[in-house]
């Protein structure tokens, strides 16, 4: 449960497999950046309902590309060869369970966003925890994107229920790791964006599904095996003793054994 362990081994196995990753993060910024980068615009424009018309309308491109991006990531994971055929492969079997996961992230990253924006107006002091509380509350909403698309391929059965769910047992479960885990990739999407790195960009979105897809197993196999530890204990405190009962007591006390 180290989670610098699990960004060192996500790192070793993209940047072996650095060129396919390249050309498919390459792609994935090309179709997911350009309409939050232009709901952006919109806010300095002041032109809200564009604005948040705008984020929505990422979940097309975003749920697919991103979907796709997993399916990578997985390959990765259980040692295969990728190449972009996968990517493009993944993202149309899948992209039904993308758009329904990325859609309800992105509607409630839309409200808490809303929210922040409001209280952020208020001159009462309530208006200024509401927007503290509503700003933790958007830390917690995108530390689930470290889950999510992974889980959604994981499940047996994909329902966006049952994904956000265990979003948010992974996270909740385990916050020390998840804080982490959400700090370190932040520095990485950071120091891609400073103009002497830029070239890290073309390769950190692939990373970053690489080490989300890695910290999700890690942390189902660390809570089956916490489970699987819970039933051992369980079954061996309703387990009978073998050893025979005690009748009578000896000298000092002594519990002598029924002959």
């Amino acid at each position: 449960m180290n989670p610098f362990r699990v960004f060192w081994q996500s790192a070793r196995d993209a940047f072996e497999n650095l060129l396919p990753l390249t050309l498919i993060s390459i792609v994935w910024l090309l179709v997911v950046l350009p309409l939050p980068v232009l709901a952006g615009i919109f806010v300095i424009g002041e032109a809200p309902f564009g604005a948040a018309a705008l984020l929505m309308l990422t979940t097309l491109p975003m749920g697919m590309a991103s979907v796709g991006l997993t399916v990578i990531a997985q390959r990765i994971h259980e040692g295969r060869v990728v190449s972009w055929g996968d990517f493009v492969a993944g993202a149309r079997r899948h992209y039904r369970v993308g758009w329904q996961v990325y859609g309800a992230w992105l509607g409630g990253l839309l409200i808490i966003l809303v929210n922040i924006a409001f209280y952020a107006q208020m001159d009462a002091l309530i208006g200024a925890y509401l927007m503290l509380l509503f700003a933790y509350l958007l830390v917690a909403w995108s530390s689930l994107l470290i889950y999510l698309g992974p889980l959604a391929l994981l499940q047996e059965r994909p329902s966006v229920r049952l994904t956000f769910r265990n979003a948010f047992v992974l996270a909740f479960g385990r916050p020390l790791f998840t804080i982490i885990t959400q700090v370190l990739m932040g520095i990485i999407v950071v120091l891609a964006m400073w103009p002497p790195l830029f070239l890290l960009l073309l390769i950190t979105p692939a990373l970053l599904a690489v080490w989300g897809f890695r910290a999700t197993v890690t942390l189902i196999a660390d809570a089956e095996a916490r489970r699987e530890a819970q039933q051992a204990r369980e079954r061996a405190a309703t387990t009978p003793s073998s050893n025979p009962p005690a009748t009578g007591k000896g000298r000092g006390g002594q519990v002598r054994p029924r002959e």
